[in-house]
Parts: C-alpha cells; structure tokens; sequence
C-alpha cells in the first residue's frame, strides 16, 4: 500500500510557500502611514528616513518600494533624477572598530551613511530632496506634503 501523506504534504507546503511569496507586505504597511508633523523629516540628513528592513539588500528593495509610491499632495508624481551617497551627520564613531574580515563591513552594520533622493515633480518641475537612512530603524512616517499612493492603482 502506498503512502499517499507525503506527496500531498510536500504539494501544500509548496502552495503555501508561492501564495505567500507574491504577497507585497510593504505596500500594505505603506498605505497605512501617518503624515509627519516635523517640516525637516526626510528632507533633511539630521532627520532621515529610516527605512532599515532586515540586510541591507532588503533594506534598499524596501525604500525603493516606499519612494515609488510617494506622490505630492496635489498628485503629482515623483520622477527620479539621481541618488547619492552622503556622509550621515548623526553617525558616531565607535570607540573600538571590528570588521567582518570576509566583507570589510563593520559589525554593527553602520557605515554613517544616507542616500539621498533627488526626484523632480512631473507638473511643476519642483526638486525634492529625500534622505532615507537603510542602516538604522526608526518609525516611517509621511514627510509633510507628500503622499504614499500604491502604483496597482
């Protein structure tokens, strides 16, 4: 007689694992945020966006999703000019520097870094300036005039 549980086990726990490999968490949480009160949030580097999701591969994926759906109040969209790579104003030295020996990457992750965001508005042909920090955590809010609007829409 055959053993037919194994062959349905390992068929429910491959569809479970794609029905959850094609859900988008981040869009979700996204839709979800309050607009900050503070006129220098994201705006500038003493004050960034901390958008630090697990490793830092995912961190980036996680703030290139967060920054794609950012409209303008007035529904403009934000078109991407240029990111940069800037010295992070907040960072502190530590005492006693350890380095993975593989990567050269200190221990702690932090390199006291901030990318920066230059996006022009597609009406007005404003510039903003966005500085999102992947290597701390923090509370993602709304920078104040801006909007966060899912791109399935």
């Amino acid at each position: 007689m055959k053993n037919i549980t194994t062959p349905i086990s390992v068929c429910l726990i491959l569809g479970t694992l794609l029905l959850f490999a094609n859900t988008s968490y981040g869009q979700k949480e996204f839709s979800k945020l309050f607009n900050s009160t503070n006129t220098s949030y994201g705006y500038t580097a003493q004050n960034a966006l901390r958008l630090k999701k697990g490793n830092q591969g995912k961190s980036i994926s996680y703030s290139y999703s967060f920054l794609s759906g950012l409209k303008t109040q007035d529904n403009q969209t934000l078109i991407l000019l240029f990111r940069a790579i800037v010295n992070d104003p907040n960072y502190k030295e530590p005492a006693i520097k350890i380095n993975n020996r593989f990567t050269g990457m200190p221990i702690s992750g932090k390199l006291g870094l901030l990318d920066k965001y230059v996006f022009l508005t597609s009406n007005t042909k404003d510039t903003i300036r966005i500085f999102v920090d992947v290597y701390n955590k923090g509370t993602l809010m709304l920078p104040i005039g801006l909007k966060y609007e899912d791109r399935q829409k």
